[in-house]
């Protein structure tokens, strides 16, 4: 079975599930849960929530590492306290939904972009030693980098820095290194999502900077779990530092994801891959999968989150949440 038709299957199950969760909780509560009408069976009419709007084309400033003021609502369900704007978190083995806030509403999703802008260069069968030089264009506004003009990259190790440490200058010489124009890989990238379902997902360019890239919590998990397929990056995507050299100089990156970098022996979970995000106005963004101790294999996303302290200890809270045995308390929020 080829990976579009598995994640598309996947991806009907969960959808499925969000529509079961949200009609139920319509019918005892009244609430709306941001999914389309089509979404619920047996014709029940559950009302949409305004999706937040697709910000405009303008060109962000900030980056992963970036601090923004506490701002922003909590939405409180049972023992979960979620400040983000929108969350969701699933079983993938079970396809079971655990915790949805906002899960089908687009959203700005910041440098989880690049995720996409792996997935989309791996499927182009790369010549992964191939030297790709940096130019003016990938360090120009590229905010975070560690790279500079006229250094010797190899594919390899720009894979490792667009996923590992977030580098927006080796995101944008990754999409050169597939021998398109960056107008034709974008292209490629959205071709990409539809292949994949992603039909809530849209792509303006390769490094997430730009708040046009945007998706859904949905969508998110399955990009995620669609990278995690592929045995590279699901090694890249495990990374917690790494280190490479280029014709100047030797380069030590670390992951941006504090979860991951921070080990903590209490916990009943372990992640084994994420990718962060950050821009204005996209807010503080997260997807992850942890394995639990107990078996449970657990995606979950993050979505505008009003810092990034926040965006960790929510992320934290829904996974020791979602490991513990026994009864849940309901699922849906928003």
């Amino acid at each position: 079975m080829s990976n579009a038709v598995s994640i598309r299957s996947w991806a009907g199950r969960i959808s499925c599930a969000l529509a079961l969760s949200a009609a139920s909780a319509f019918t005892n509560t009244g609430s709306t849960f941001g999914i389309t009408p089509e979404d619920v069976p047996n014709g029940t009419e559950v009302p949409v929530e305004e999706a937040h709007p697709v910000a405009s084309a303008a060109r962000e400033t900030s980056s992963d590492r970036a601090e923004a003021p506490s701002a922003g609502s909590i939405a409180r369900r049972g023992e979960i306290r979620i400040r983000a704007r929108a969350a969701l978190v699933i079983d993938i083995q079970k396809g079971e939904v655990i915790y949805q806030k906002n899960a089908t509403s687009p959203f700005p999703i910041a440098s989880i972009t690049k995720l996409m802008t792996a997935v989309t260069y791996m499927r182009m069968n790369p010549d992964l030693e191939k030297s790709v030089r940096i130019t003016r264009q990938d360090v120009y506004r590229a905010n975070w980098t560690k790279l500079r003009y006229r250094e010797q990259v190899s594919a390899m190790d720009l894979l490792y820095a667009t996923l590992v440490a977030s580098d927006n200058a080796a995101a944008r010489a990754l999409a050169r290194a597939s021998g398109l124009t960056m107008k034709a890989f974008v292209g490629r990238m959205n071709e990409t999502a539809a292949s994949l379902g992603l039909s809530n997902s849209r792509f303006t360019e390769p490094t997430g900077l730009d708040a046009g890239n945007v998706s859904t919590a949905v969508d998110c998990v399955a990009l995620l779990w669609t990278a995690l397929q592929d045995e590279l990056l699901s090694e890249i995507l495990l990374a917690r530092e790494y280190k490479f050299g280029t014709n100047r100089r030797t380069h030590t990156i670390r992951t941006t994801n504090r979860l991951v970098r921070d080990t903590v022996s209490e916990r009943q979970w372990e992640g084994v891959g994420s990718k962060t995000g950050y821009i204005r106005r996209a807010g503080y963004c997260l997807v992850m999968r942890a394995l639990g101790d107990s078996g449970d294999d657990i995606y979950a996303v993050i979505l505008g989150g009003p810092t990034s302290r926040t965006r960790f200890t929510d992320m934290q809270r829904l996974l020791d949440w979602s490991m513990k045995d026994g009864d849940r308390p309901g699922g849906v929020d928003g």
